[in-house]
């Protein structure tokens, strides 16, 4: 309740920040880019605050908490892009646009920018989904869960808490061994149950040989999906047994596992609503353990109070909000990286941990992690998104002057990599206390609830929300933003008033929220956050990044080559997974789409300028 408390209280200051500010929303200006009237310290705090996102946090801690210390390389794209972005930031702000797409139509015409819309669109709507998701995260790990319900014979389990996880085995003391966990599936349409139950399997092992196991089924899976590929009419024990290997789940001793099941009996695929225990397991126990606040109306509990917030003084609000989050979770990281330290026992502690969990070998190791292509798809993404990133661009339109805006970038430079190196450190420390890999998801948010001071943990989480309220409002003002300058004003009414604009601005907000949520809830829940974000930065960078920059700096760009540019980046990122990949050889896979999408943006955008006449 402390930490709850702490967060309404602060939830509560925004909005009155929120409110104050809206009476000083006159014009689209104010609303989109505060006036112009920002300092160089005000721009460093709101750009960082909107750029160490859940897509740090969140995302990157958790792929810290999944590779270890060589996720200290994740910044590098970050680093490099901040520093070509400081170059260009004078000749950004010089131009005095509201918008990206408003700079590349000036450019390159109505066409290029109508589709750096639809690009800009679609990614910052990936991007708030998850803003949103993360929200929700943060409130179901603070409201905590209810009491565990032990579960027997003929217990009845609804779809929603098979699905989400809810629904747990835990095995006895220092056991290892096979067991299983039987179920039947009611139709909803006959009311019926299905004949052969389901079986989910679960072998706990002692955790030096658990990465040998989980290798053996992962390859038993392979090699039998491969079998029934290459046969027409692959028999029924052939498939009996890809979904026994498929429903096993493999287990360190003295954890536990969350039991996902799903109805594959003819007839009850796709309509399991209910499941029933056929047997229950003869070692260990099975419970329900449910959260006090579910992820879905947390989810929408936050989405709700980003989108009212952005609603109320768009950047205007959101700038002078940013100074005390921007400060806060600077001093609270420096803080927390010491006492974190020290609670592991120090890196020979650390090291200790890792050894004893046996699934972790490199978490200590900094290089010889990450393949080639690892690095290609984890930094390449984010370099193209600093670099182009609307939101940064926005904060360079809502400066004083160039020269404030330079100042504040070059600043972010080094700003932005401190604060994100931090976070990993940090979520690395973290990482070795927590052995389970469930807290794993959201390691930092666990581990201000579990392993800081509880004066320090509310801080942090207090800054954590700041930190997703920031960013999604952000990304959620810059489409609402570029589809008033880019559309409204452009096609549908060009003479509105500002009084008109400002509350068509307010209504776009709403619009695009709704959206965003929707996409939340589209998702695949087994998606993280740290690949969300890469998706959504590739369609961005690979998109409207090229066609900015030439924008910019290159004279000899056509309006073809940005349309061809804008295309090719946009095709490829949305193809590229289920059309495009299926069919390569089986290095060129391993590759995701970003590196293909820009390298075909680049060369379209190089090839058609260079082949049509520049007017």
């Amino acid at each position: 309740m402390t930490y709850l408390i702490a967060i309404f209280v602060y939830l509560f200051i925004l909005a009155g920040i929120g409110i104050y500010k809206s009476r000083q929303v006159k014009t689209q200006a104010d609303f989109a880019v505060a006036g112009r009237t920002l300092s160089p310290w005000i721009m460093v705090c709101t750009m960082l605050a909107v750029w160490i996102g859940t897509g740090s946090i969140v995302g990157n801690a958790g792929k810290t908490y999944e590779v270890g210390m060589a996720a200290f390389f994740l910044p590098l794209g970050t680093f490099v892009g901040m520093i070509l972005l400081s170059f260009i930031a004078t000749r950004a702000r010089n131009i005095e646009a509201l918008s990206v797409p408003e700079i590349i139509g000036r450019r390159f015409g109505n066409t290029a920018r109508l589709l750096a819309v639809v690009a800009l669109v679609i990614a910052y709507m990936v991007i708030v989904s998850y803003q949103f998701n993360a929200g929700g995260m943060v409130l179901e790990v603070i409201t905590g869960k209810k009491e565990k319900v032990v579960l027997g014979l003929e217990n009845k389990l609804t779809k929603n808490q098979v699905r989400k996880g809810y629904f747990h085995y835990e095995p006895p003391k220092d056991w290892t061994g096979t067991t299983e966990i039987k179920f039947h599936v009611k139709s909803k349409d006959s009311d019926k149950w299905s004949e052969t139950p389901e079986i989910f399997t679960v072998k706990v092992v002692k955790s030096t040989e658990i990465i040998e196991v989980k290798k053996t089924l992962s390859n038993n899976i392979e090699e039998l999906e491969g079998q029934i590929q290459e046969d027409q009419a692959p028999s029924e024990k052939d498939t009996t047994m890809l979904r026994r290997l498929q429903n096993t789940s493999v287990i360190k001793e003295n954890t536990f596992t969350r039991v996902i099941i799903e109805g594959y009996d003819d007839g009850f695929k796709k309509q399991d609503g209910i499941y029933r225990l056929a047997t229950i397991p003869k070692e260990g126990e099975i419970y329900l353990h449910e959260p006090v606040l579910t992820a879905h109306r947390a989810t929408i509990i936050a989405a709700v109070f980003i989108i009212a917030y952005t609603m109320l003084a768009g950047l205007l609000s959101l700038a002078f909000a940013d100074i005390v989050t921007g400060i806060i979770i600077t001093v609270t990281l420096l803080i927390a990286f010491p006492v974190l330290l020290i609670n592991t026992g120090g890196f020979s502690g650390m090291l200790e941990a890792y050894t004893a969990m046996g699934d972790r070998p490199d978490h200590m190791s900094l290089l010889g992690v990450f393949s080639a292509a690892d690095y290609i798809n984890f930094l390449l993404p984010v370099f193209l998104l600093v670099l182009g990133d609307a939101n940064q661009y926005q904060r360079i339109f809502a400066s004083k002057n160039a020269r404030g805006a330079r100042t504040a970038v070059i600043v972010m430079i080094f700003l932005a990599l401190l604060v994100e190196e931090l976070i990993i450190a940090e979520a690395w420390f973290a990482g070795s206390m927590t052995p389970d890999p469930e807290n794993g998801r959201y390691i930092l948010i666990f581990a201000a609830r579990h392993f800081m001071p509880q004066a320090l943990g509310i801080i942090f989480m207090i800054t954590v929300v700041g930190i997703i309220i920031s960013t999604a409002d952000s990304f959620l003002l810059v489409p609402s933003t570029t589809f008033i300058k880019d559309i409204y004003l452009n096609y549908i009414n060009p003479r509105a008033s500002e009084k008109r604009i400002v509350f068509m601005s307010r209504l776009m907000v709403l619009s695009f929220g709704i959206i965003a949520w929707l996409v939340s809830r589209v998702f695949s829940e087994s998606t993280t956050v740290f690949e969300k974000a890469l998706y959504a930065f590739t369609v961005y960078g690979s998109a409207i990044t090229p066609c900015l920059v030439a924008a910019l700096l290159w004279k000899r760009a056509t309006k073809a080559g940005a349309i061809s540019s804008i295309l090719a980046g946009t095709v490829t990122t949305l193809l590229w997974e289920e059309v495009i990949k299926v069919h390569l050889p089986e290095e060129l896979a391993k590759l995701d789409a970003v590196l293909p999408a820009i390298t075909l943006s680049v060369f379209a955008l190089i090839v058609v300028s260079l082949l049509t006449k520049k007017k």
